[in-house]
C-alpha cells in the first residue's frame, strides 16, 4: 500500500465518521427539542454539552481531513515533478 492509498483510505474513514457524527448530532438536536417541549430543563444542559462536544469532534476531523488533502497534494506534486524530470 502506498502512502497515497493510505491517505485516500484515511480520508474516506474521516468522511464516513463525520457523516455518522452529523447523524448523531441531528438525533441529539431532535432530543433537545423534545426535552424543551416537555419542560425537561435537567436534560437540556447535558444534551447541549453533547452537541458541543460532537461539533468539536467534527471540527478536529475536518482539520485532519484538510491536512490529509494537503499531504496528498504535496505527494502528487512530487510525483509530477519526478515524472517531468524523468521525461527530460
Amino acid at each position: 500500500m502506498t502512502v497515497s492509498d493510505a491517505l485516500f483510505n484515511e480520508a474516506q474513514v474521516i468522511k464516513d465518521t463525520n457523516s455518522t457524527l452529523a447523524e448523531i448530532q441531528e438525533t441529539l438536536a431532535l432530543s433537545l427539542v423534545d426535552s424543551l417541549k416537555d419542560g425537561d430543563h435537567v436534560t437540556t444542559p447535558t444534551v447541549i454539552k453533547m452537541l458541543k462536544d460532537l461539533e468539536d469532534m467534527q471540527l478536529k476531523y475536518y482539520d485532519r481531513l484538510e491536512d490529509n488533502e494537503n499531504t496528498q497534494g504535496a505527494i502528487e506534486n512530487q510525483e509530477q515533478s519526478g515524472d517531468e524530470e524523468t521525461a527530460e
